[in-house]
């Protein structure tokens, strides 16, 4: 009996140590990436943007300049090729990867930034030229 009581003190006194803790609220933050391919024709569109959306509803927008192909240079593009095959595409198309690529470098660059601060991607959802990254940080335990 006297086991019994022990046992079930300490089950009364954890179990109030344990409501006492507060669930730790999760604060989230989404990042969009838009390319406004609005331009019929064009091999990219001429605007772009990163969008971030804060936990508090603030958000601000970071224009991407999008390189025209006709700027970057045979070199550059055909430097930026991993394995060259000649002949395997023209230089227009290689120029327009290297156009989009540095959409995808700046995105790339504030994904890692957000990372750093100690955003965890949750998910990530694409609808035509927009992909909408969400982020979660957990906020510290009180007690």
């Amino acid at each position: 009996m006297r086991n019994i009581t022990c046992l079930l003190g300490l089950l009364l006194a954890s179990g109030a140590a344990l409501a006492q803790r507060q669930p730790t609220p999760s604060r989230y933050l989404m990042l969009v990436r838009v390319i406004d391919i609005s331009v019929p024709g064009s091999e990219l569109g001429r605007s772009s943007s990163l969008t971030t959306i804060q936990p508090d509803g603030t958000f601000s927008t970071e224009e991407v300049q999008v390189l025209p192909i006709t700027s970057i240079s045979k070199k550059t593009a055909n430097a930026s090729i991993a394995r060259f095959t000649p002949d395997s595409t023209s230089n227009n198309i290689r120029r327009q990867r290297y156009a989009q690529n540095t959409v995808y470098q700046a995105e790339v660059k504030k994904l890692n930034e957000l990372s750093a601060q100690g955003w965890q991607l949750v998910s990530t959802t694409q609808e035509a030229a927009t992909v909408r990254y969400l982020f979660r940080k957990d906020a510290a335990v009180t007690q």
